[in-house]
């Protein structure tokens, strides 16, 4: 681990969030790095496109007449805005289920707003608001899409969790028991890698195995196309992948995890001091040691992206992300965060 965000008050270095970063291409060629690229972590809620691949990989789209909104939904740790709830409730209905089948729990939504109406109505928040209720109402879909049980379809021994660990093991070019399991904040297992297989999980996205050209595609297309119901208002997620036009696909995980794939389409921004050979996809994975989730990492990830030559000066929805003022509370300017580290390419 090194330093990667320095936190300055009155201009001097009071604290810093230390961290490490893998770039990684879909050929499975480490191309950069901070720290250290095999530090193994848990992908925690990055893992969800791979967990969303079984249903579509058993033709959920088509049985179940999937929207991309609702593909990309089931990707997502929405911010439980109207637009996130109504979705999650549409995609049990087409199971002929509802939100007693969810699993996830209750909480208070993400986004501030829509929080703020729920407490003004007097109303309690529902499972269809937790962060993971596309990812659980997928699962259950997926459950009848496979004729498998939806009974306590979030245990790890569960097939259809099997099948999930199995799938993120093919893309992260592992054996499934090489993929520690542990139970995620909604119940289902979260998985362990390094950041360098999940580097390279996250750049097969844009380049899967023959097996999973058209599942991995679906989920790419749905994410960069849909990226409002990737995330929403209270994440970056969403702005970042606007900014990049479909060519980025990003991803939040808990205590600090960050994934990205670039598509070969941003091939030609990037520095040369990648020293590319070929057009494959590039994954990134980043992992701030003190699981910050704004201040640290989102600095970081901005950084990132700068020094392997892509612009996120020029887009505005960017630079809340890339400065990081901090503030007392009248107001006053005391400090800021800056992310100062640089890219070690191989």
């Amino acid at each position: 681990m090194k330093p990667l965000a320095n936190v300055y008050r009155g201009g001097h270095l009071e604290s810093f969030h230390s961290g490490s970063i893998a770039v990684v291409d879909a050929r499975g060629r480490l191309l950069a790095s901070v720290g250290d690229p095999s530090f193994r972590t848990c992908l925690r809620s990055a893992a969800k496109p791979f967990q969303a691949i079984p249903l579509l990989e058993y033709g959920g789209v088509q049985e179940f007449d999937l929207s991309p909104e609702e593909v990309a939904l089931t990707c997502a740790s929405h911010g439980g805005e109207p637009i996130h709830v109504s979705t999650a409730a549409a995609l049990l209905r087409k199971g002929e289920l509802d939100e007693s089948d969810l699993l996830c729990g209750a909480h208070m939504p993400y986004d501030e707003k829509a929080a703020a109406e729920l407490r003004a109505a007097g109303e309690a928040p529902s499972a269809l608001h937790n962060n993971c209720s596309g990812k659980h109402a997928g699962m259950l879909l997926a459950t009848q899409a496979m004729d498998l049980p939806a009974a306590r379809y979030i245990d790890p021994d569960h097939p259809l969790q099997e099948t999930i660990r199995s799938t993120l093991a093919d893309f992260a070019g592992v054996e499934p028991d090489e993929i520690p399991i542990a139970i995620d904040g909604c119940g289902v297992p979260a998985f362990t890698l390094s950041l360098y297989r999940a580097a390279f999980a996250y750049a097969r996205l844009m380049a899967p195995e023959e097996r999973y050209t058209e599942s991995a595609g679906q989920v790419v297309a749905a994410m960069t196309g849909h990226p409002e119901y990737v995330a929403g208002k209270w994440s970056m997620t969403t702005p970042l992948m606007q900014a990049f036009d479909g060519e980025l696909l990003a991803k939040e995980g808990a205590e600090g995890f960050y994934a990205m794939a670039l598509s070969p389409a941003l091939l030609g921004e990037l520095t040369d001091k990648l020293r590319l050979v070929d057009d494959a996809p590039i994954g990134v994975a980043l992992k701030i040691a003190d699981g910050s989730m704004t201040r640290g990492r989102n600095p970081v990830v901005m950084r990132t992206l700068e020094l392997l030559g892509l612009d996120v000066v020029t887009p505005p929805a960017l630079q809340r992300y890339r400065e990081w003022p901090l503030r007392n509370v009248a107001g006053n300017l005391v400090g800021e965060v800056r992310a100062e580290f640089e890219l070690e390419f191989l």
